[in-house]
C-alpha cells in the first residue's frame, strides 16, 4: 500500500489527528514508494504516522524475512 494526498487525508481523518503542511509532505515522501522487497500495510502506515506526529520520528521496523525465519533484517529508509 502506498499513500497519495487523497488517502493521507482519509487516513488522518479516520485517526482524528491533524498535520501541518511540512508533516504532510514528510509523510507523503515516506509512503509513496514501497520499501522493496516489502510492502507497507495499512497498519504500518497508521502506526508510523501516529509515531511521527507524536514525536517527530518514523519508527525503523524490524521485519522477519519469510524465507529465512532465523534472519532478522533492519530496514533503512
Amino acid at each position: 500500500m502506498t499513500l497519495t494526498n487523497k488517502t493521507l487525508n482519509k487516513t488522518l481523518e479516520s485517526l482524528r489527528i491533524c498535520a501541518n503542511e511540512a508533516q504532510r509532505t514528510a509523510i507523503i515522501e515516506r509512503f509513496t514508494v514501497e520499501p522493496e522487497p516489502y510492502e507497507w500495510s495499512e497498519q504500518d502506515i497508521f502506526t508510523q504516522i501516529q509515531n511521527f506526529l507524536g514525536c517527530g520520528e518514523f519508527v525503523k521496523p524490524i521485519h522477519n524475512n519469510s524465507y529465512r525465519s532465523d534472519l532478522l533484517l533492519e530496514m533503512e529508509f
